[in-house]
């Protein structure tokens, strides 16, 4: 039987269509978390591999392939396999704190995409309740408003910059010899200035840390170096 060319063209296609289909479901991508302890990433799926990375609980890894007893998961860039009893994929309901290594508040957008419109920001060591993992950006809750937020600036662990002291009166110097000192929304250098404060200003300090300390002046809490108090 002759077969027309116009057969052919879309026998082809629906077959490519299928195979692009199957590849998709194959490839989707599947996240869970860390659970039980720190984790070991191994080359290959044995207990005898090498050691890959170790992982505490919590990370988020991204399921390639699945396995009876080992994943062939990603994590931090790298590939390997993970047994799958030490991990989590039931994602939502998960907390997770703002981590910013420079201080500033971590942005709550609209979309998960710099695009997305500012609802507003949060402080480090904020805590956050992850509704569903993105590749780059999670869609999640905090303080009762909905959003998305950079992964990168989420971690498993809450940071601390400061801890807290039973509080105590000092007055504000600059050892760079300055007049005043500026009082800040969050720990950082590149943070919002509330005001500045001229140096021999008492404030009541309330958490320490080697480098950022909260204070409270006139009633209102902010930052300030450590290194321009004096006790």
């Amino acid at each position: 039987m002759k077969t027309s060319k116009k057969y052919v063209r879309v026998f082809a296609g629906a077959v490519c269509a299928a195979v692009m289909l199957s590849g998709a479901a194959v490839h989707a991508e599947t996240y869970a978390t860390v659970k039980g302890g720190r984790l070991n990433l191994r080359e290959t799926a044995s207990l005898d591999a090498k050691v890959l990375g170790q992982y505490p609980t919590g990370t988020w890894i991204t399921i390639l392939e699945e396995g009876e007893t080992w994943h062939k998961v990603s994590v931090d860039g790298k590939t390997g396999y993970m047994m799958n009893k030490f991990l989590s994929e039931d994602a939502a309901g998960t907390t997770m704190y703002v981590r910013t290594n420079t201080g500033i508040g971590l942005n709550l957008r609209t979309a998960p995409s710099m695009k997305g419109s500012i609802i507003t920001s949060f402080k480090p060591g904020t805590a956050v309740t992850v509704l569903k993992k993105g590749n780059g950006w999670h869609h999640v809750s905090v303080n009762g408003q909905e959003g998305y937020m950079s992964s990168k600036f989420l971690a498993a662990q809450k940071v601390s910059y400061t801890k807290p002291v039973d509080p105590f009166t000092a007055t504000l110097k600059n050892i760079n010899g300055g007049s005043i000192v500026n009082f800040r929304l969050y720990p950082g250098m590149n943070t919002k200035v509330i005001r500045t404060y001229p140096v021999g200003t008492e404030v009541k300090v309330l958490e320490m840390g080697e480098n950022w300390s909260l204070v409270e002046i006139d009633g209102q809490q902010g930052y300030v170096s450590t290194y321009f108090l004096k006790f």
